[in-house]
């Protein structure tokens, strides 16, 4: 690419509570020149179109109205005054509790006209925390001061947790503390809903107060008892945030912990509480029929808001993603192994392992976060070895080899970042000789990319890789 190219993106964000759509410009450019390896980055971006803030729309608890949800998004083509062929790139992300809804899979479905070609993920909590971090500018604030900065994402019912060290994303953390585990009417500001989450952290507090929370005849009382809950939750958020002692309520709040043991230099807040967060609204805290401006206010009461350096997020609302736009063309190390007939391959999620507490890596978890039935495969990540032998090779084979045949898709693939490839393919394909593998090294990815993987280079075996990157709003 000798010269700059215009593409239009889209990003679609599906919550627990909001859906909105973004429409943007990315200007491309090619910053290695002649005959070196194209590096394709962005040198513009600008948001054309800024969608309302929809709530997302249920049938019911448990399941979303993907028919209505295709309608508010084909109304908001129709306001931006596009069409889906005029789209080149972009993204569909659903996150927080709509991931978890029994028909999740039926929303990109529902979607798929405008989705085309779109990177999809259904985000589970380690890829919406990296996602949230990098939307709010906690990613860039930590790179740009040479900190480590934490971003706090809460949403409607979740807080993602991701900390960043001098820009790299090195945990994250999930807990069930949300804005609408506790809905209210608006007329009457009384209860109306507790999750089942919030359920089990009522009991909790019951069995140590030995009296009920809820329910309760008088608004004061109730009042008072939600904000009990909320303030008990935020200080479970502390304990996984400061590795504090935990508490036995915390078990029906923590999903994932991931975090290291490591002093913050600053925190960041993002999601739909975090803007009760940096502007206060005390008085008609009941107005989206949920808690969170009362949650906003216990946050503001913790010890992360208090003790840690506070920095206003680029986004607050949502992490906004503007498309998979950043298409960095990459060519592999020619020590591959790859079957050509399964070649070329678009779109493939890169699965970053989890540290088990046996030492092991498991990939197999985190490939759960997409939905598995939008993806012909996945990518499987291989951190760098301390020792790079024979035998190491051959029994990172025998674990992985395990791993695969728990992801679904075919055929198997995996990425190397040392020079491996081949005799890690080759190993893989003795342990299993009736699966199609594609074995890879030297391509540099991270938590949330996605590959597009073409057919070998004519006379070479190395194979030519673009790896996307979400670009976010700033």
């Amino acid at each position: 690419m000798d010269k700059e190219i215009t593409l239009t993106s889209i990003g679609i964000d599906i919550g627990t509570t909001t859906t909105q759509m973004v429409l943007s410009r990315l200007t491309l450019v090619n910053v290695m020149p002649g005959t070196q390896v194209p590096k394709i980055e962005i040198s513009r971006k600008s948001v054309v179109y800024m969608g309302a803030v929809h709530f997302t729309p249920f049938l019911d608890r448990n399941r979303v109205d993907g028919a209505a949800l295709r309608n508010l998004i084909a109304q908001e083509y129709e306001c931006a005054g596009i069409q889906p062929k005029d789209v080149d790139t972009g993204a569909v992300i659903i996150t927080g509790e709509t991931a978890k809804k029994e028909n999740a899979s039926e929303i990109v479905h529902a979607l798929a006209e405008f989705a085309g070609e779109f990177v999809v993920a259904t985000a589970g909590p380690d890829l919406e925390s990296v996602i949230a971090g990098k939307g709010a500018g906690a990613e860039e604030i930590s790179k740009r001061l040479r900190i480590r900065v934490a971003n706090l994402d809460i949403g409607g019912g979740t807080s993602n947790i991701a900390i960043f060290d001098r820009g790299v994303c090195i945990g994250t953390a999930c807990i069930n503390v949300g804005g609408r585990l506790f809905e209210v009417d608006t007329l009457s500001r009384r209860l109306t809903y507790i999750s089942p989450s919030a359920q089990k952290l009522v009991q909790c507090l019951e069995k140590q107060r030995e009296s009920a929370l809820f329910p309760v005849d008088s608004p004061a009382e109730e009042l008072a008892g939600i904000k009990a809950c909320l303030n008990e939750m935020v200080c479970c958020v502390e304990r996984v945030l400061f590795h504090l002692p935990i508490a036995d309520s915390d078990a029906a709040l923590v999903m994932t912990n991931h975090l290291p043991d490591m002093p913050l230099d600053g925190i960041v807040f993002s999601g739909g509480v975090a803007r009760y967060i940096y502007q206060p609204q005390a008085e008609n805290w009941w107005v989206h029929g949920d808690v969170g401006p009362l949650l906003a206010e216990a946050y503001r009461s913790s010890r992360a808001y208090k003790s840690l350096r506070v920095f206003q997020g680029e986004e607050t609302i949502h992490a906004t993603v503007l498309g998979a736009g950043v298409h960095t063309v990459s060519v592999s190390g020619s020590t591959v192994m790859a079957s050509k007939a399964a070649l070329p391959l678009r779109n493939i999620p890169a699965i970053y392992p989890e540290l088990k507490t046996d030492g092991t890596w498991s990939w197999a978890n985190l490939a759960a976060n997409y939905d598995n039935s939008l993806y012909r495969t996945f990518a499987a990540v291989v951190p760098p070895l301390a020792d790079t032998n024979f035998t190491t090779i051959v029994a990172l084979a025998r674990h992985l080899a395990q791993e695969l045949l728990q992801i679904s898709g075919t055929p198997k693939v995996v990425v190397a970042q040392q020079d491996i490839a081949k005799v890690l393919g080759q190993s893989l394909r003795c342990i299993l000789p009736e699966q199609e593998i594609v074995c890879l090294d030297g391509i540099e990815l991270k938590l949330g990319d996605f590959l597009d993987i073409a057919k070998p280079l004519p006379y070479e075996e190395a194979v030519p890789v673009i790896v996307k990157t979400l670009v976010f709003a700033r």
